[in-house]
């Protein structure tokens, strides 16, 4: 005779089977290179020299501290991040509510619109170095049909450090349109309706009712973009590795290069450590508030 208890393991055993296969892929892509990165965090790794390896402790992280690229790295890299994912919002939420309507053809522009988000962003980086080439890229030559002069563009710091943020605006709104557009279709349209009957002008419309309803909305678009401005790396890579100088070393280039590039793989994966700790506290922050919002 099968017992309770049998039978309750019994229930649960095959929900275990199911979610094993993810636990373990988790396990493998995630959880493991995170906890290895942690462990030579604490060791002076070096990728060419296996004699040189030891147990440093904490040096690295104190070095971190101590490193003035690093800071700079972090100071581009956090530069980009406010300056970039306000304006991909700002844009993709007035696409958004200019598209939220019918009009012949606006599912083929809003499908149109979603194309640069899947453009890679190899392909991105390299299209937007070619388009700014002095003598034969495509802006370049527009520039110039309107009298500005012909210039280097990514050879400048100032320039170059514009050129990576703008190349992100183009690929990434699209990815805020989406998500708000999304928002936006949910809102009932009988609030909207009224509060025209209640004189309600368009801007009244989008402080009162629009952005207070798009909240949670805004809140987990940005998280995602926060998240993935963090680790950007291969458009700013493939447009300027980083220079001129360290004007657009951000912080994933710059732990890219000191493992990479100088074989500090110990120094590079606290890089990392702190670079996951600082999305981690983003993250949950975010998240937290977003709960709150729901909750209220």
């Amino acid at each position: 005779m099968v017992t309770k208890k049998e039978k309750r393991i019994g229930e649960k055993s095959p929900v275990l089977y199911f979610i094993l296969p993810a636990i373990i892929l988790v396990a493998v892509i995630l959880i493991f290179p995170l906890l290895f990165a942690l462990g030579i965090s604490f060791f002076n790794w070096d990728l060419i020299d296996e004699s040189a390896r030891g147990f440093i402790g904490f040096s690295n992280f104190v070095n971190i501290f101590k490193d003035k690229s690093f800071w700079n790295a972090l100071f581009l890299q956090l530069g980009f991040i406010f300056i970039a994912i306000p304006i991909e919002t700002v844009i993709g939420f007035f696409v958004a509510m200019l598209l939220n309507r019918e009009f012949k053809g606006v599912k083929v522009i809003r499908s149109l619109l979603l194309l640069p988000v899947f453009v890679l962003p190899v392909l991105s980086g390299l299209t937007w170095r070619l388009m700014l080439q002095p003598e034969y890229g495509a802006i370049s030559f527009l520039l110039t049909k309107i009298g500005v002069s012909q210039t280097t563009w990514l050879a400048k710091p100032t320039t170059a450090y514009a050129a990576v943020i703008i190349q992100d605006i183009w690929r990434m709104w699209p990815f805020m349109f989406m998500f708000l557009y999304s928002g936006l279709i949910n809102i009932p349209p009988s609030l909207i309706e009224a509060a025209d009957l209640d004189g309600a002008g368009f801007w009244d419309k989008v402080f009162k009712i629009i952005l207070p309803l798009l909240k949670p909305t805004f809140t987990t678009a940005i998280l995602l973009r926060l998240i993935d401005a963090l680790r950007i790396f291969s458009e700013v890579f493939v447009m300027t590795e980083g220079g001129p100088g360290n004007a657009t070393t951000l912080l994933s280039l710059y732990i890219y290069k000191q493992a990479f590039r100088y074989f500090n793989i110990g120094y590079a994966s606290a890089m990392g450590i702190i670079l996951t700790i600082i999305s981690l506290t983003i993250a949950i922050f975010l998240v937290r508030k977003n709960m709150m919002m729901e909750s209220a």
